[in-house]
């Protein structure tokens, strides 16, 4: 198939660009920046008349292409607005045009806000507590409009604590390569409350083979538009995950507690099981085994790229 990646230099785009390439896919590739490895038409997804020359001759679009940062959202919310909802419109409106009616895209678990139930289900109330979980909601609201209006085929797939090699963001802000530096470099370990809190952390090789489901429930059930938790069913705290990467580096952490944030939800994680019943995805990469190859990786990569 022709498929269309916007975002695919980042850290998710990476790994389904190399996933798809193996299934003998023809990949395009549309980002702000220059992908190392693979070809990339450096544009903005926001530039309307650049996407209608671009998103074109396609089968698919994986629209990955949004900033992630809850955080940076609270003091930014005009720059999210503009980037993830407009950024959205661009490529459906070029999509619309240009005849492509297949749109798989990362939404995210903020869309729930402060979960009522857990584990969460996808119909559960959706409130955002960030400006970004609010743009991912948009988004799958807008979707969800071009499934209707359009005859698209939709599918929105919402992730947790997605983590794994090669994931380099500038600043990190990302809680396991942020502690996996930390404790490797002998730095103090910031950790909110207790670390009892509760979340669940997913490996980068199953949510690229969610993606690849995605697209196969897009070509067996078209004009539908589908939503889907994406979650290993098992939270761990955020000391568990402290001791793991301790244990896979062999090094002690040196563990600085703050007061609880306000807003941070003691436990927070999904069912799976409409993925497991529609995608038949699930989970297969424990925490224990996904934090021994990331710290592998982090370790190999600090070791090539040091300054002699």
């Amino acid at each position: 198939m022709k498929i269309i990646v916007t975002g695919g230099t980042g850290f998710l785009g990476h790994h389904l660009i190399r996933a798809l390439v193996k299934a003998g896919h023809q990949v395009k590739n549309i980002d702000l920046k220059p992908s190392p490895i693979y070809p990339t038409v450096v544009a903005d997804v926001r530039d309307q008349a650049r996407m209608l020359k671009e998103i074109i001759d396609a089968d698919v679009v994986f629209h990955l292409a949004s900033l992630i940062e809850a955080g940076e959202s609270v003091k930014k919310p005009a720059r999210y607005l503009d980037f993830n909802i407009n950024g959205t419109l661009s490529v459906l409106e070029a999509m619309r045009q240009n005849g492509l009616k297949t749109f798989i895209f990362s939404s995210s678990a903020a869309i729930y806000g402060e979960p009522q139930n857990i584990p969460i289900k996808e119909d559960d109330r959706t409130l955002p507590i960030s400006p970004y979980g609010a743009t991912k909601l948009a988004m799958e609201a807008l979707l969800n409009t071009y499934v209707k209006a359009h005859g698209f085929s939709g599918i929105a797939l919402r992730y947790f604590n997605l983590y794994g090699p090669e994931e380099h963001h500038q600043p990190e802000t990302h809680a396991i390569p942020r502690f996996i530096k930390q404790i490797h470099q002998g730095e103090l370990v910031t950790i909110w409350g207790d670390g009892g809190h509760l979340r669940d952390y997913v490996y980068i090789d199953d949510i690229v083979a969610a993606h690849l489901e995605a697209l196969s429930l897009a070509q067996k059930q078209p004009t539908q538009y589908h939503y889907f938790n994406l979650s290993t069913e098992k939270p761990a705290s955020v000391m568990e995950l402290v001791n793991l990467i301790e244990t896979a580096l062999g090094q002690s952490a040196k563990i600085k507690h703050f007061p609880d944030r306000p807003g941070d939800p003691r436990v927070l994680y999904a069912s799976a099981e409409k993925a497991r019943q529609a995608l038949h995805w699930q989970a297969q990469v424990s925490l224990e085994a996904g934090i021994k190859r990331t710290v592998d990786y982090f370790i190999n990569y600090w070791q090539k790229n040091a300054t002699p």
